[in-house]
């Protein structure tokens, strides 16, 4: 080897390093895509990077809450365990002694809650809080106008099978029975929609998609919490048609309200930057779940066409066509709960991100 020239400090174990670097890239070049050797582009630690401990993930504004995962896991898990309780009770007709009504209620709030912290794992913290009280607030406000006025369901009436009501007028949990079935209904129908997300028209689609699965919602709802559980009496009618005693009026102003609220609440559901997050199939799970409890007490009265209905959307929900996004887009890996995605993942793609 030459001797280096002058001002040039060249030792030999440098010499041997690139050297070595050199043939690594030329062997490895099939089956790596790094222009360099990785310990040429990473630069050894100093000491003092080594012992400095990796710092605490903060709640940043406009980010999600790395908090929000293990929040939600919980609240899962222990909406999962009411539900089943709340089916079997319903299968062998246990009911609740009157002292302890509230857990029916408590139960509607866990739901919503459950709904509220799934959200939170891709959208902010303020968008959430704007999000669910701004459904609360404006259902609360439609049910107590529906009582006191008569308008948009038609004059009813709450009893206290689910608690105290405010102002003598609304049961407090039903607001949040009513954010937990439209929260539901939209994310379901994302995933349903999932593989005409960059059509023109998908905003419409979300939209009738989600107050539909509502509406279902609704008319399974409605015979449940009145004939079975006893929660709201409609007065005496002299009409032909009714949904077993609830006017037409009630339908029609369910499918108004659900639509007046997915389009206020509409701005803070929309994630402005991809997430590379699987589809989430909570809210599907959710969405069955009310569903399967619908149906079941309305089975066991004798309803049958209000479990009929209950049982052809399901189904139709969990066919074919409701099916085959989730198996496009990782389901068949069996990774029903979500994770997040690496970047080199090929799933990681633009639009995945619910």
């Amino acid at each position: 080897m030459p001797a280096p020239g002058p001002g040039i400090v060249r030792h030999e174990h440098t010499f041997r390093f690139e050297v070595w670097g050199s043939v690594h890239l030329i062997l490895t070049r099939h089956r790596s895509r790094r222009p360099y050797p990785r310990r040429m582009l990473e630069p050894t630690p100093t000491p003092l990077e080594q012992s400095t401990p990796p710092a605490t993930p903060r709640l940043a504004w406009g980010l999600p809450s790395p908090h929000a995962e293990p929040v939600h896991r919980a609240a899962f898990v222990a909406w999962l365990c009411l539900t089943l309780g709340e089916v079997v009770a319903g299968m062998t007709g246990l009911r609740l002694s009157p002292g302890w009504s509230w857990v029916h209620g408590l139960y509607l709030v866990l739901t919503a809650f459950t709904m509220l912290a799934a959200l939170a794992r891709w959208l902010p913290v303020q968008n959430v809080v704007a999000c669910g009280l701004v459904l609360v607030l404006t259902s609360a406000v439609a049910l107590a106008l529906s009582v006191k006025q008569g308008f948009p369901f038609g004059r009813f009436e709450f009893t206290d099978a689910l608690g105290p009501r405010l102002l003598e007028a609304l049961a407090w949990p039903v607001p949040f029975l009513w954010v937990a079935v439209l929260l539901a209904s939209r994310q379901t129908a994302k995933v349903i929609l999932q593989p005409w997300r960059r059509s023109k028209p998908y905003g419409w689609w979300l939209l009738g998609t989600a107050t539909a699965l509502a509406a279902v919602q609704t008319l399974a709802l409605e015979p449940f919490g009145h004939r079975v559980m006893g929660w709201w009496v409609w007065p005496k009618t002299t009409a032909t048609v009714t949904w077993y005693g609830a006017p037409l009026l009630m339908v029609v102003g369910a499918v108004l309200l659900a639509v007046a609220l997915l389009v206020l609440a509409g701005p803070w559901l929309i994630s402005k930057r991809p997430t590379g997050r699987v589809p989430d199939f909570e809210p599907v799970w959710v969405w069955l779940g009310l569903m399967v409890w619908w149906t079941v007490g309305n089975l066991r009265t004798g309803l049958w066409l209000a479990a009929g209905v209950a049982l052809v959307a399901g189904a139709s929900r969990s066919g074919r066509r409701g099916a085959a996004p989730a198996s496009r887009l990782g389901l068949r890996r069996r990774r029903w709960w979500p994770c997040q995605l690496e970047p080199g993942d090929p799933e990681a793609v633009n639009g995945l991100d619910l």
